[in-house]
């Protein structure tokens, strides 16, 4: 039991930086990368059996490097696995074709739109020609996003691994993504508003995952349940 709990603990610290990769601890911040890892958006893709291979291939990856740094007590490497995880995606996402990469735009901007707002939709190529953005208004989403990077920055190293920051952190980034979202919105004419409303398309009902923390605990469950008798 003891094992157990102390097995959820540092799977939540583990989770961390995958799940502000992933939409957790803050919001939703999904790119178009972090949304073709999800099986369900897979499926509406329709991506073929190759593209699902090789997106599985590279979840498992990811799910045995965290599973390695839980049994070596070693989490320096987790942000390689995340890049690496990152660059086998992307590599899937260079090859989709027009049709599933609207829809992943219109998945994408869905949620960059809805309740937990994400600014950085505003850097989306896509929708810098959907919207007719201007120089002017580049310029601004640049100067933007920069400035929340730099503040994510300042709070995250600020909190050094400390749990309870992190997830404090979380609650700021989503404000911080909010004002941003706002700062940038405001920007936008009556036309840019109502075509920004129409490039999400057909709702699609997003459930998300975490790829790589499926089979946490299983293990040690199993184990645990041999030895109930011995707690």
């Amino acid at each position: 039991m003891r094992k157990t709990l102390l097995t959820l603990g540092l799977v939540a610290l583990l989770a961390i930086p995958v799940a502000a990769q992933f939409g957790g601890f803050g919001g939703m911040q999904l790119d178009a990368t972090a949304l073709l890892a999800n099986k369900g958006v897979q499926d509406e893709l329709k991506l073929s059996d190759d593209q699902k291979k090789a997106i599985t291939t590279a979840n498992d990856e990811l799910g045995k490097g965290i599973r390695a740094a839980f049994e070596e007590k070693d989490f320096a490497g987790i942000a390689k696995l995340r890049e690496e995880h990152t660059k086998a995606i992307k590599k899937v996402l260079d090859k989709l074709d027009d049709k599933q990469t609207t829809r992943l735009m219109q998945i994408e901007v869905q949620l960059a739109t809805g309740k937990a707002k994400n600014p950085k939709i505003f850097a989306n190529e896509g929708v810098h020609k959907a919207l007719k953005i201007t120089s002017k208004q580049k310029e601004t989403i640049k100067t933007t996003l920069s400035d929340m990077d730099k503040d994510f920055k300042e709070i995250d190293d600020d909190a050094k691994g400390d749990f309870k920051k992190m997830r404090e952190n979380g609650r700021k980034k989503a404000e911080m993504r909010t004002e941003a979202y706002t700062k940038i919105e405001k920007t936008l004419d009556d036309d840019q508003k109502k075509d920004l409303g129409k490039l999400g398309g057909e709702k699609y009902e997003f459930k998300m995952e975490f790829p790589g923390f499926k089979d946490f605990g299983k293990k040690d469950k199993g184990k645990d349940d041999k030895k109930k008798d011995d707690f």
